[in-house]
């Protein structure tokens, strides 16, 4: 099984407005605003403070905040219990906490064996 790596190589800060879609290869951690897609390999995770305009696909996905779009976590998403999420979702896992809004469609797919 391989581990996963936890080391966070982008910060987007609580004052901080992103227009226009962010591409990597590693984690990120976002409190601030996005008005864009966030795509990568490694694992996304928004605080209770960040607002999303877009489209997120990554490894694991954790919302902590808001998200106007859909979502595709390859293995895991966790919706924290004040996240907000109005969009689809497409993930292997799914974890939504007692607090959380989804609206949307969910669908799961099982046979992913990346892990």
């Amino acid at each position: 099984m391989k581990k996963k790596n936890d080391t966070i190589e982008t910060i987007i800060g609580k004052d901080t407005v992103v227009t226009g879609n962010i591409n990597l290869t590693g984690n990120i951690l976002v409190y601030g605003k996005i008005n864009g897609d966030i795509s990568t390999n490694g694992t996304i995770t928004l605080a209770a403070t960040a607002q999303i305009h877009g489209q997120l696909t990554g490894e694991d996905i954790n919302i902590g905040g808001s998200i106007e779009g859909n979502v595709q976590a390859l293995d895991k998403l966790i919706l924290g219990e004040k996240a907000t999420l109005n969009g689809d979702i497409k993930a292997s896992k799914i974890v939504i906490e007692d607090g959380a809004c989804f609206e949307g469609s969910c669908f799961m797919n099982m046979d992913n064996t990346s892990k």
